[in-house]
């Protein structure tokens, strides 16, 4: 359940952060990122290191 909520909120937040630049996010990205952020959460309970660690993965795929 906390996993449905944590991806939730990233994948609206990336959306938003897109939509708001006038972009279309990459295939399958939100999705990779959001799982990474929800992976990275359960492990380490920390959203900082989520956010931080999952952007830069997403960053080095693009």
């Amino acid at each position: 359940m906390m996993d449905q909520i944590i991806f939730s909120k990233c994948s609206a937040a990336m959306n938003a952060d897109y939509q708001k630049a006038g972009k279309t996010p990459p295939d399958g990205m939100v999705q990779k990122t959001c799982n990474c952020v929800v992976t990275t959460m359960d492990q380490t309970h920390n959203i900082d290191l989520a956010k931080q660690t999952c952007t830069k993965q997403a960053m080095q795929g693009s």
